[in-house]
Formats: structure tokens, C-alpha cells, sequence
């Protein structure tokens, strides 16, 4: 249900009216959209990220403490999901992020974008994948998609498991080391744990935003639920029950994630 979309339009144009699009749905309550960005590359392989939006948040922005979130931890289809960190000019709502210039990390996200196309990412929860491509389908997009679970939490927990047993080596082979062979050691188990605590922090960060995206969602569709009506837009009992479901499976993810912490 909770997926990261990623698609390819043969324009900037239509990348932005396919995020309309998506927008919409979000309103109509069709689906729950948290962060989405418009990445452009032109004929000559120049890169930029035209739009980015994290509506946990409440506002435009780029940062390491929003895109670090979940973004920072997804290496999804096409490869193009890396870390991003800064080097960005965020404006208000709306308004366009452009990178002075292309640094690594962009490199890294845009590798497997063909030059004039652009590529819409979209985080979303969606009962099911009708809604989304049938507002995506007339614009030509391609579209890919993938679990958020699968892509995040069991990558990391497997880098997690690595560290774990490099430390652990490096513990036992600092302690049998003498002279200058233990000094080498000792910084190798240091930048070990620096590591590890790197990535726990990170870890902690994606359940932080992961708590506000919850509870915007879910804050955003029961306002609304709260208002339906048979004279309301939400009056398609099928509609309603697919919402109700919705808003019960994103607390009881809520709930999970608390009782882990």
C-alpha cells in the first residue's frame, strides 16, 4: 500500500502536469501523497530537481532532515534513489529548486535518466494502482513502483547486520594487535562505529518523519471524513469504505512504529 512511484515523462511539461495529476488524487482522497519531486535532464545531460514538496512537513523544502526521511534510505528501480544532502535553494510552495550546478549526489540520482526526460517521484499510500495510472497513462509516463518496507527497512537492517560483525572483528583484532598494527586497529573499529551510529541516526530520522507523515495523512482524510454526507463529494459509498480502510491501516502503522522505537 505505502509506495515510492517513479515515472518517466518524455517532457518537463508533462512530468509537472502528471504531478498535478497525482495532486489531485490526493485531494479527491483517491489516494495519500507525502513527498514528490520533478528531476529534469536535458539534451545535454544537465540535471535539476525542479520541484520537491514534503507535505509532512507542511511546506517546499529541501534538506537533510526531510529528504534524509525516507529518500536518504531508498535505492529503488532504475537505481536512481540515493541519499541527497545540500547544495539547494528552497523557495515557497510552488516555486522551483534548481542545484547550482551538478554535484555527485545528483549524478547518482539521474544516472539512468535519458537526456530531455524527466522523472516525477512520488511517496504515496494508494488502495490500488488504478487511480494513479489512469491519470498518468495519457501523458505517456512509465511508471515503476515499489514497496516502501521492502526498498528501506530490510536494506538498511542488512547493512546494520554487516556492521555488526565487522565491528565485532574488528574488537577482536584490535585486541590481539600490538604497536603500531593495534593503532590501525583502533581507527578501523572507530570508523566502524562512526558508521553505525551514522546510519542508527538516519534510522531515527525515517521514523520521525514517517511518525508526521502518518499523522498528516491521517489527520488530512478524517478531517474531511468527518464531513461526508450525501451532499458531499464523498458520497460513493465504495469511496468511503476504501478511505475508512485506509486511515485504519495508516494509525495501526503509526502504532507499530511507535511500539519500535
Amino acid at each position: 500500500m505505502e509506495r515510492m512511484i517513479q515515472a518517466l515523462f518524455t517532457s518537463e511539461t508533462a512530468a509537472f502536469k502528471g504531478l498535478q495529476e497525482i495532486q489531485q488524487l490526493h485531494t479527491s482522497h483517491d489516494i495519500s501523497l507525502g513527498e514528490s519531486y520533478i528531476l529534469s535532464k536535458d539534451d545535454g545531460g544537465a540535471v535539476a530537481i525542479r520541484s520537491a514538496k514534503d507535505d509532512a512537513e507542511g511546506y517546499t523544502a529541501i534538506g537533510s532532515g526531510i529528504i534524509g526521511g525516507l529518500i536518504g534510505l531508498l535505492a529503488g528501480p532504475l537505481g536512481l534513489l540515493v541519499g541527497i544532502g545540500a547544495g539547494m535553494v528552497a523557495g515557497a510552495a510552488g516555486d522551483t529548486l534548481r542545484a547550482e550546478g551538478v554535484s555527485d549526489y545528483l549524478d547518482k540520482i539521474s544516472a539512468n535518466i535519458p537526456n530531455g526526460k524527466s522523472l516525477l517521484v512520488a511517496h504515496v499510500w494508494e488502495d490500488w494502482q488504478t487511480p494513479v495510472d489512469t491519470v498518468l497513462e495519457p501523458l505517456e509516463a512509465e511508471v515503476h513502483r515499489f514497496e516502501i518496507d521492502d526498498q528501506t527497512f530490510t536494506q538498511v537492517h542488512s547493512e546494520l547486520e554487516t556492521l555488526n560483525k565487522d565491528i565485532r572483528r574488528a574488537e577482536t583484532e584490535y585486541l590481539s594487535a600490538e604497536g603500531a598494527s593495534q593503532s590501525a586497529s583502533n581507527e578501523r573499529l572507530l570508523l566502524l562505529k562512526i558508521k553505525k551510529e551514522t546510519l542508527l541516526n538516519k534510522l531515527s530520522g525515517n521514523v520521525v518523519h514517517q511518525e508526521r507523515q502518518y499523522h498528516q495523512w491521517v489527520d488530512h482524510h478524517h478531517s474531511h471524513h468527518l464531513d461526508f454526507g450525501p451532499d458531499k463529494v464523498m458520497h460513493d459509498k465504495e469511496k468511503r469504505d476504501l478511505l475508512e480502510k485506509r486511515i485504519a491501516d495508516q494509525k495501526a502503522r503509526l502504532e507499530l512504529l511507535r511500539k519500535n522505537r
